[in-house]
């Protein structure tokens, strides 16, 4: 006696796969569509953690530069994302009427390299006088640069409000 296929199939290999598992395909598609769902939920959320002004540039916020403090004082106010820098990485400086924040960033080991590097540059507005330009670094790696206004200037119509710490006990 011999055996003789009673079934021909001139099917490819998906077509087989599809046969033996036939939930395969809607299992495999209904995880694409969450996989698709996550990918694009991910890119959303990554760039709403970053501020829309640091997307293109490292500035935290330069659309309106001029902010009033807890004492009255008009002040030149702009902030810089540095967090992937040490302190040593960055630079502040003034050149004419310009404020330059250059930070820079290299290191490497067996195998592998990582250079980060950014340059932002900032034109102080009339009146804004660069010999009075000072900066601070929190711990957070946010970099302040402050310089006083000009008297005239007109600033958003928001106050500071001092924060006070609470020592633990």
């Amino acid at each position: 006696m011999s055996l003789v296929p009673v079934d021909f199939f001139d099917w490819g290999y998906w077509d087989r796969q599809r046969s033996l598992f036939p939930s395969f395909e809607e299992e495999f598609a209904r995880s694409f569509e969450d996989f698709e769902r996550n990918l694009d939920n991910m890119r959303e959320n990554m760039f709403r953690l970053v501020p829309k002004e640091m997307q293109d540039d490292h500035a935290l916020d330069i659309s309106n530069p001029f902010v009033e403090d807890a004492s009255g004082n008009k002040k030149l106010h702009l902030k810089f994302d540095c967090s992937d820098y040490k302190p040593e990485e960055i630079i502040v400086k003034t050149e004419d009427r310009n404020i330059v924040v250059h930070a820079k960033h290299d290191e490497g080991g067996k195998g592998h390299k990582v250079h980060r590097e950014f340059t932002k540059t900032y034109l102080l507005p009339e009146g804004v006088d660069p010999n009075k330009v000072k900066s601070t670094l929190s711990n957070d790696g946010v970099l302040c640069v402050e310089a006083p206004a000009p008297k005239a200037v007109e600033a958003p119509k928001e106050k500071s409000i001092p924060i006070e710490y609470l020592k633990k006990k």
